[in-house]
């Protein structure tokens, strides 16, 4: 695996160096690269700096698009495979070849139509694009003892993509430089979270093992304070501002659905309705007008 190639796979600028009446030939490191015509709106010169995403073709010659794929080396995605066979497996990524995924770098085997959670890296013996499941390899599972002290504070605000379940919550991929991987357990969990999901999250705890614990609330924040503000954010999304829970909703659905106690769910309530931010209803709470 490799991931110290800054154009291939990447959208970086590049030089035209020769015209053909159906396109442009652009340089690369490794030679030129074909931009098809049909992919520029106004006709360039020899000299021309050009933005375009650098890949090889079916036939293995390099190809530059000016379109931006779903995900380019060195990120992650969340895409969905479109074949999977005895060879490995083929991710839509918005071009017209698919991105390979090698048997090898599946987590599990993946299966045709689903979705997953992907790195996209140059493969150093074909010197190919191609992706991994398995993106803990990329964000660590595990902190080195001599890179814990480079690791955000608890409380720390980070990007969040969430990779996968576990039997304990999710798996989440810190999307900090470098990567990082840590744990969102089943108590913190909202309805909307599961793999592929972009969150804000917060650093809760780096453990004696190494393994980041994650959380969905900013650590030391009023609680009740910041379930009233994603209430009236639900409420603002929901059809018709409306939501069906109330000070008698079971508190499990209540929990799954806020990721919050139902004592804290009743708190928020009475608070937006201090404020007359919200009325109730006999079959829940509405965005007042």
């Amino acid at each position: 695996m490799n991931t110290s190639y800054n154009w291939l796979g990447r959208t970086t600028s590049h030089t035209v160096i020769k015209i053909e009446p159906t396109g442009y030939h652009l340089e690369t490191p490794d030679g030129p690269a074909f931009l098809p015509q049909k992919e520029v709106s106004e006709q360039l010169n020899e000299g021309d700096e050009v933005e375009a995403f650098i890949y090889h073709n079916y036939d293995g010659f390099l190809t530059a698009t000016t379109q931006k794929p779903l995900i380019q080396v060195g990120e992650f995605g969340f895409l969905r495979i479109k074949a999977a066979g005895d060879k490995g497996a083929f991710a839509d990524w918005g071009l017209p070849k698919d991105l390979f995924i090698p048997h090898a770098e599946q987590l599990q085997p993946v299966q045709k139509g689903e979705r997953y959670v992907m790195y996209a890296y140059v493969d150093e013996q074909t010197g190919r694009i191609a992706a991994t499941t398995r993106v803990d390899r990329i964000a660590k599972d595990t902190v080195p003892d001599e890179d814990r002290a480079a690791i955000p504070e608890p409380g720390t605000e980070v990007p969040l993509l969430i990779s996968r379940k576990t039997d304990l919550g999710l798996k989440a991929v810190i999307l900090t430089n470098p990567p990082l991987s840590g744990t969102l357990y089943q108590n913190e969990l909202v309805r909307n979270a599961g793999p592929g999901k972009r969150l804000k999250g917060y650093i809760k705890q780096l453990r004696e093992d190494g393994k980041i614990d994650l959380t969905l609330r900013r650590p030391g924040y009023d609680e009740v304070r910041a379930a009233a503000e994603e209430l009236s954010e639900r409420l603002d999304e929901a059809e018709e501002s409306f939501l069906p829970y109330h000070d008698k909703s079971d508190a499990e659905v209540i929990r799954r659905e806020f990721g919050i106690s139902k004592r804290t769910f009743k708190a928020a309530v009475g608070a937006l309705l201090k404020e007359g931010r919200i009325d109730l209803e006999e079959n829940g709470i509405r965005k007042a007008q």
